[in-house]
């Protein structure tokens, strides 16, 4: 077993995680960042994160991105942590082309805008690829870090958060050879990405096993007793993300511009619940294959390379990928938790986006609370004394891993999940679906995981993560009796404000959970 002791832990590579880790460190304070793959090949960041939302056009204002924000959120964004993003939008652009990161610019020279999914006018920046490697972010995110001197350690995995009392104070963590790793710190950071594992539809340049991302995070804020909140909600888009980045039409194989039925005002911009509802319930309904006729784009606008070859065939077909949880760990607009220390940004934190998420603003998320999660940590971690790390959470997590060493393999466990997902808690729903599904996830807890083979033992604790995550997500839909925005249930088919205009919460409780709801946060109406 080796002891680490850090003043601030980052539990994650992407951006949020390496933005916090670059704040804290300039603050002055040692900075140790766990990454489960390789070091700046991992998460889901590196080849996502291209557009960036932030209120850089003359006609912007604000209120405008406020509005938005909250239309496309279905009224369920907390406001704070919205407009925390919103006022801090430009701040983070140019801070991220300070450190080096390129946004794509026109022929003047003028920093190019487009309006992404959602938003009403063009606030969408668009990060250069670096080297054909996906969007520059990770990599000049990664040299800064490395400037900082943040200590970086690849190929380990954090299992558990360790607790003293009410206060997070380290983390267990383990290596493929099952070696033990425990970490005492007098702050966590917590930006371990989402769960792109959990639906069959990957998106295409996050297919390859190192981007997996398997709801570790939602996963270890839930075990350590801070509530999930708004896990129901979950994002799938029209991909490649052509009509609303870069202009066209939408055809199905009646060669009609369907949106027209869905969306009449934003045809091919709309929202992406609405996008991904209306492609769903096209190609059920037999009109599909769906594609993308493209007219009228320069090759030059074209950075994604899958977006220029539509333009040299002039067509392409459109599919459903899965995005993202909009859930998480309950914050507020510092990151922190209910638990002292703990602080959690990115993917892994929930009430941001609410029920749907516009186009570019999960860019701009990772880099406004990440900043926020780094700095407020290491000022905790300099006022905060070391506290004890508990030799009995320890020793309970070290006997649960050893345990595992039966002979089921995880990826059987984890493709049933996946399908179990999209069979019955996908774009649409109803409660017999959600209640199937639960079922089903609970006779995998029961007869599966206590045999799963440890032969791999991070792919073992994916797939129990990936199937807690799923239940979670299950039980929090089947919870909401109404439909809003990217959850929608043809039991109940209408929006219920009266009834559903505030978050569901997911506790742990003991060995099991308890369901709540809690209020949408607002904003004084004065001094914003």
């Amino acid at each position: 077993m080796e002891n680490i002791s850090t003043d601030v832990l980052v539990i994650g590579a992407g951006a949020a995680a390496l933005r916090a880790a670059v704040e804290a460190a300039a603050s002055g304070v040692k900075v140790t960042l766990v990454d489960k793959g390789e070091f700046g090949d991992s998460g889901t960041s590196k080849m996502s994160l291209g557009g960036f939302a932030a209120s850089l056009n003359k006609e912007d204002a604000p209120e405008k991105f406020l509005a938005d924000w909250l239309r496309a959120s279905g009224d369920l964004a907390d406001r704070n942590l919205a407009w925390e993003a919103i006022t801090h939008s430009v701040e983070s652009a140019l801070s991220l082309e300070a450190m080096g990161l390129e946004f794509i610019r026109d022929e003047k020279g003028e920093r190019n805008l487009y309006r992404g999914a959602g938003q009403s006018l063009a606030r969408g920046l668009t990060a250069k690829h670096h080297g054909g490697q996906g969007p520059g972010v990770i990599y000049v995110l990664s040299q800064e870090a490395k400037k900082r001197r943040v200590q970086v350690l690849s190929n380990v995995m954090v299992t558990r958060l360790l607790k003293n009392g009410k206060s997070v104070v380290g983390a267990f963590a383990v290596t493929p050879k099952r070696d033990v790793i425990v970490f005492s710190a007098k702050a966590v950071v917590l930006a371990a990405g989402g769960a792109n594992r959990i639906y069959p539809q990957t998106a295409y340049p996050i297919k390859a096993p190192r981007y997996r991302t398997t709801g570790d995070g939602f996963c270890l804020a839930f075990d350590a007793g801070v509530p999930l909140v708004d896990m129901e909600f979950i994002q799938f888009r029209d991909s490649p993300p052509g009509g609303a980045r870069y202009g066209g039409k939408y055809l199905n194989s009646k060669g009609e511009r369907f949106m027209a039925k869905y969306d009449p005002v934003n045809l091919e911009k709309a929202p992406r619940y609405r996008m991904a509802e209306a492609l769903y319930r096209e190609i059920t309904g037999g009109w599909g294959p769906i594609m993308w006729e493209v007219g009228g784009i320069k090759a030059s606008e074209m950075e994604m390379p899958i977006a220029r070859d539509a333009l040299k065939r002039g067509k392409v077909e459109i599919v459903l990928d899965f995005q993202r949880i909009l859930g998480g760990a309950h914050i507020n607009e510092k990151t922190e938790t209910c638990l002292s220390g703990l602080f959690v940004a990115g993917e892994s934190a929930g009430g941001v986006h609410g029920a749907d998420r516009m186009q570019g603003d999960a860019f701009l998320e990772t880099q406004v609370f990440g900043t926020n999660a780094g700095r407020n940590a290491a000022s905790y971690a300099k006022s905060a004394g070391r506290a004890n790390v508990s030799k009995e959470q320890v020793d309970k997590e070290g006997d649960r891993i050893a345990l595992i060493k039966g002979r089921t393999r995880p990826e059987k466990v984890t493709e049933d999940v996946r399908n179990i997902m999209w069979e019955k808690v996908g774009i649409v729903r109803d409660a017999a679906g959600l209640g199937k599904a639960i079922e089903t996830f609970k006779s995998i807890r029961k007869d599966k995981l206590p045999d799963l083979s440890g032969d791999d033992i991070f792919a073992a604790l994916e797939a129990a993560n990936l199937l807690r995550t799923a239940e979670l997500v299950a039980r929090a839909a089947i919870t909401r009796t109404e439909s809003r925005s990217s959850h929608i249930r043809n039991d109940y088919p209408k929006r219920d404000d009266a009834n559903w205009l505030k978050h569901i919460a997911i506790t742990k409780r003991g060995a099991g959970l308890s369901i709540a709801t809690v209020p949408v946060v607002t904003l004084p109406k004065k001094g914003r």
